[in-house]
């Protein structure tokens, strides 16, 4: 979005004031069951404040009963940091639901 942008805003009404990738960083989230493509560029395109896990029990398309080996499967790459948010933190946020700190 922001490469397209930048060659057609003279066309684009309203004018932004940031970039379109700029806009979703800020406020954007995407959800997700199993996306290797789009965990591998969670950290290199800073994006891991925005992606939501989701297992979608009780559907059987779902992850679910094997939630744990498909967040290895998919996750093993990232920091720990961005795993939590990914798994709960961001979620957590999102719904302003208060999370204790960990001691």
């Amino acid at each position: 979005m922001d490469e397209a942008y930048r060659k057609h805003h003279m066309w684009a009404f309203p004018k932004l004031d940031l970039l379109p990738s700029e806009y979703y960083r800020r406020q954007g989230f995407s959800s997700f069951q199993e996306d290797a493509t789009g965990l591998a560029l969670a950290e290199p395109l800073d994006l891991a404040d925005n992606f939501l896990w989701a297992n979608d029990y009780p559907h059987h398309e779902g992850s679910w009963p094997h939630s744990a080996a498909a967040i290895e499967r998919q996750m093993s790459h990232l920091s720990e940091e961005s795993r939590a948010k990914i798994l709960g933190l961001n979620a957590a946020r999102l719904f302003r639901i208060e999370v204790p700190r960990r001691g």
